[in-house]
């Protein structure tokens, strides 16, 4: 199969049954679902992609009643598929087996401002041959990751957990991965964050969206930090980033011993 053939698909990882912030991918920005920024941003940069049906966008939950909600967004190119529950990569896999995909680009839903630049180069780098790609060098929330629907399968067939919700690309052989490192302005990684887990971190994402107004659909990964940093939006949710990281930890030791409640 040429890479002109192979089909691709972006994954937002989402579901809206979150104990932190309920529902949290409906929560309001300027008359909008939050979501609808993210998938909005990921249809203009793949435009020409979607309608030659190279690339197709999936949000992929899990099969549980309240994330039938994401109906509402299937439109436009966009559609839902409802797999795992508690195993995201397997749930990646059944959606890129039901739409027969080569490839996935991976986005978590809590990323709403998540570099396209960083898809574009992921998506790129998987057609070229690439099993298992990550962008570097972005704040949390903008990285970028994908993988074959090949190299997903061989990894999860190697893997006896049942549930890997996450630090999951624990999973993956890394010898494997193509590292695609960015070059931006410089930064502390510890004041950004761009990702949706606290009520701190809507009042970041509602503040920069409504600030960048009609610039949210296109806006560089450079100018969005400058924006950030310069206006010093970071300061709404900066504040919860140690919080966020000791959940991370602990949710991964649990996954690992078998241990999660």
């Amino acid at each position: 199969m040429s890479s002109s053939d192979k089909k691709s698909g972006i994954f937002i990882t989402a579901r809206l049954g979150s104990k932190r912030v309920e529902q949290k991918h409906l929560l309001p920005v300027d008359g909008q679902p939050i979501l609808f920024y993210l998938l909005g941003r990921i249809k203009k940069a793949f435009q020409a992609e979607i309608e030659k049906e190279n690339v197709c966008v999936v949000i992929a939950t899990s099969d549980e009643p309240e994330n039938r909600t994401f109906e509402e967004f299937a439109e436009d190119g966009v559609t839902v598929y409802y797999g795992d529950v508690h195993n995201i990569p397997l749930r990646h896999l059944q959606t890129a087996e039901d739409r027969k995909l080569d490839a996935v680009i991976a986005v978590d839903g809590d990323d709403i401002l998540c570099s396209v630049e960083g898809m574009k180069a992921v998506y790129h780098a998987l057609k070229a041959g690439a099993p298992y790609v990550q962008t570097a060098g972005l704040p949390l929330g903008m990285n970028v990751m994908g993988y074959t629907t090949r190299f997903l399968k061989e990894s999860l067939g190697q893997s006896h957990e049942k549930i890997l919700e996450t630090g999951w690309t624990r999973l993956f052989d890394q010898a494997q991965l193509h590292q695609i490192q960015v070059s931006l302005p410089d930064y502390s990684y510890e004041q950004l964050r761009f990702t949706l887990d606290y009520q701190e971190d809507h009042l970041f994402f509602k503040a920069v969206i409504e600030d960048l107004a009609e610039r949210v659909w296109s806006i560089s990964d450079g100018e969005l930090i400058n924006i950030v940093t310069e206006k010093h939006f970071y300061r709404l949710n900066d504040s919860v980033s140690k919080k966020y990281w000791e959940n991370f930890h602990r949710q991964k030791r649990q996954e690992e011993t078998g241990s999660l409640d």
